[in-house]
């Protein structure tokens, strides 16, 4: 190859390189607040079993309003949302590992690029 051919190529790969970083840094993030919203629902049905009975009332704040539900109707709403996380975060992993996966493998390759351009 030319040397303006492997310019071009390791400037694409850098851009490619770029983007995963990016990418990787939301999914991250993303991750992050899954976790955190797993943990909130796990505290809360955990203190909610504890504190209260199934048929009991309580109140969910809504925005600037507050509903009335029994406890078993608004925990049974958390385990759906917590099923929904579990997807997302399940979905974020595959994610994750394909764009570290990515990363590695640019690297890997430009890294080739360079040493095969430095011995020729």
């Amino acid at each position: 190859m030319n040397q303006e051919a492997l310019q071009k190529v390791l400037i694409e790969m850098d851009n490619q390189l770029n983007k995963s970083r990016a990418e990787l840094s939301m999914v991250n993030l993303q991750l992050d607040r899954v976790h955190t919203n797993l943990n909130v629902i796990k505290s809360t049905n955990s203190r909610l079993n504890t504190l209260n009975s199934p048929d009991e009332t309580i109140w969910q704040g809504v925005g600037k309003a507050f509903i009335a539900q029994k406890t078993k109707t608004y925990l049974d709403q958390l385990s759906e949302d917590e099923k929904g996380y579990k997807d997302t975060e399940k979905n974020l992993k595959i994610k994750q590992d394909y764009l570290q996966t990515t990363l590695e493998k640019t690297v890997d390759s430009m890294t080739k690029i360079v040493g095969e351009k430095k011995v020729t």
